[in-house]
């Protein structure tokens, strides 16, 4: 059962090996939007030379910090946009065949604030994938302040058909929302590709390794423990914390917890 360990792109080099000993793959984060704009070919070429010498395969989580493609403001959008297309560039020369992306969704906005942030998704978001399309890399939505998976339907529904995918993240369903994962696997299960494994006590996103929370863990596997493929998984936990919530995780696949 392969489980990846979330690294940040700008330590790639310097930490690849402590993921490797753990026995993880990489999910190369872009958490510094600033780095990945000014990264050269050369350094993608480089890093993809590094994962390849390893033996490994990589998905990225895009960036997002401050990034929102649907903001009503048009220079925040625009810089998102680009961020999140440069992103597609370098998941696919390090070898790539997913990105994730937050949708930056908020359930505060008012009535009239939604309807125009919407109207700014649907039409901003469709360069970003055909710009994924051409590439040849699979975006997946993730829940971040969603508190229903409905939310996340009607973002998938104003796009083309079959262009979005899901990462379900176990701590944002936990911290946001007040509905079990079986509600959110039976509206979204059948396009989720990615999940992100991660616990919290319910009232804040701490990035606790599974288990050491109050998540339904043993209600999820039971729910994916069947698919073929299964989705790619990722610890999103401190790399010196991932070994305990991998063992945690694969007691509970093997049925022995």
């Amino acid at each position: 059962m392969i489980f990846h360990a979330s690294v940040m792109l700008d330590e790639l080099e310097k930490k690849l090996d402590r993921v490797v000993l753990a026995g993880f793959y990489p999910e190369i984060r872009m958490n510094d939007a600033a780095y990945l704009m000014r990264l050269s070919e050369g350094d993608v070429k480089r890093m993809r030379s590094l994962l390849d010498g390893c033996s490994l395969t990589t998905f990225t989580h895009g960036p997002f910090l401050g990034l929102d493609a649907a903001s009503l403001n048009d220079h925040i959008a625009e810089y998102s946009a680009g961020c999140l297309v440069r992103g597609l560039e370098v998941t696919a020369g390090l070898g790539g065949s997913v990105m994730i992306v937050h949708t930056n969704y908020s359930p505060f906005y008012s009535r009239a604030g939604l309807r125009a942030w919407l109207g700014n998704w649907s039409v901003r978001m469709r360069p970003i994938l055909e710009t994924a399309d051409r590439l040849g890399v699979q975006i997946a939505l993730e829940n971040v302040w969603d508190e229903r998976p409905e939310s996340l339907v009607r973002l998938i529904d104003l796009l083309p058909e079959g262009a979005a995918k899901v990462c379900l993240d176990t701590g944002h369903i936990n911290a946001f929302s007040r509905l079990p994962v079986r509600r959110w696997w039976d509206v979204l299960g059948g396009k989720v590709v990615a999940l992100h494994l991660h616990d919290n006590d319910g009232l804040s996103d701490d990035h606790l390794p599974p288990g050491d929370g109050v998540f339904d863990f043993p209600a999820l596997v039971e729910l994916v423990r069947a698919l073929e493929p299964l989705p790619l998984m990722t610890l999103e936990v401190d790399i010196s914390r991932v070994a305990r919530g991998r063992r945690y995780l694969e007691e509970l696949f093997a049925g022995r917890a």
